[in-house]
Order: C-alpha cells, then sequence, then structure tokens
C-alpha cells in the first residue's frame, strides 16, 4: 500500500502529482485507491440512499482510479482514526454541494437530499467529503481532482485524454 509520505507519480504527458496535491485532511490510507464507506442504515429511506450513492460511486469508479469498499458500519466504527465516508439520506430540500466533517479523521458525513439524486450530483458531494473543495460558482482545481481521482496508476489515466473531451470535467470538476 503507497502511504502518503513521499508518494508521486507521473501522467503521460500531465504534470507531476505529489503527495503535496492532495488535499491536506487526505487520510494516508486512501493512498492506494481504495475508499472505504457505509451507510446509516436508520435514516429515512434507506433503500432509495443505497440506490442513489451506487450509482454515483459508479460514476466516479468509471472515470477514476478509485474503488469504494462499502464496510459495515459497526465494524468501521470500531477502527480508531479510521477515516470512511458515512452516506446518510436527508428530505430536506437541500444543496448537495456542502460539507459536513469537521475533522481530518473519522466518518465525513455524506448528505444525500431529493435535490442530490443524479450520479454526477452524488459523485460531486463525494468528491467535497473526500477533501476537495473549490469557491462558490466555481471549479474544482484540475490539479487536485487529478490526484484525489488518479492516486495510484491504472489503466484509466492513459485513456483520461479521451474522458477530457466528453463530460468528465463538466459534471466532475464543476
Amino acid at each position: 500500500m503507497l502511504q502518503k509520505a513521499g508518494f508521486s507519480r507521473i501522467c503521460e504527458g500531465r504534470e507531476e502529482i505529489t503527495d503535496e496535491k492532495l488535499p491536506s485532511i487526505w487520510p494516508h490510507h486512501w493512498s492506494d485507491g481504495e475508499i472505504p464507506y457505509t451507510f446509516n442504515y436508520y435514516s429515512l429511506s434507506p433503500k432509495r440512499l443505497i440506490s442513489i450513492v451506487k450509482k454515483g460511486i459508479d460514476y466516479i469508479e468509471e472515470r477514476s482510479c478509485l474503488k469504494f469498499r462499502e464496510y459495515n458500519p459497526l465494524e468501521l466504527l470500531g477502527k480508531v482514526n479510521y477515516t470512511f465516508l458515512f452516506y446518510s439520506y436527508s428530505d430536506v430540500l437541500e444543496s448537495c454541494c456542502m460539507q459536513f466533517f469537521t475533522m481530518p479523521y473519522g466518518r465525513r458525513q455524506v448528505l444525500i437530499t431529493p435535490i442530490c439524486t443524479l450520479p454526477a450530483e452524488v459523485a460531486h458531494t463525494t468528491l467535497h467529503a473526500m477533501g476537495l473543495q473549490h469557491a462558490r460558482r466555481s471549479r474544482f482545481s484540475p490539479v487536485l481532482a487529478d490526484a484525489v481521482l488518479f492516486p495510484r496508476k491504472c489503466k484509466k489515466q492513459m485513456d483520461i485524454k479521451d474522458l477530457e473531451d466528453k463530460n468528465y470535467k463538466r459534471y466532475l470538476l464543476s
């Protein structure tokens, strides 16, 4: 597993990505590209939540080197200083472009609302929970987004030029 310290790679024809380009709250155990997550099974609509989130996760996985791994919530709560995404559903009509976690480790709340149900919107709010931020009405930094979406080498990095011409940057970076 790659540790955050000293981690770097070079994309073909692109800028070198180093650990300094990852968000400051990026946990070292995510540098292998596996992102742990779980669901709030006590939320209002757990089946709807799972369906919506899995589509959003698939959206990210199809466009990056990341792999999301679902865990039992009790298993994750027993790990000390272990960072994971915690998806919850709310019937409150709020934007899905918001941040809920306050610590760089532990449970990172990802709130899915009725306004935030498209795969690209779930992907966007997931990237916020993973540490990517942007100014209001601005896009994510392409350098930071690249560091987060491609923390390790995979075939998809070579195919990224094809994706750049499509909706990749439009949805994930906006």
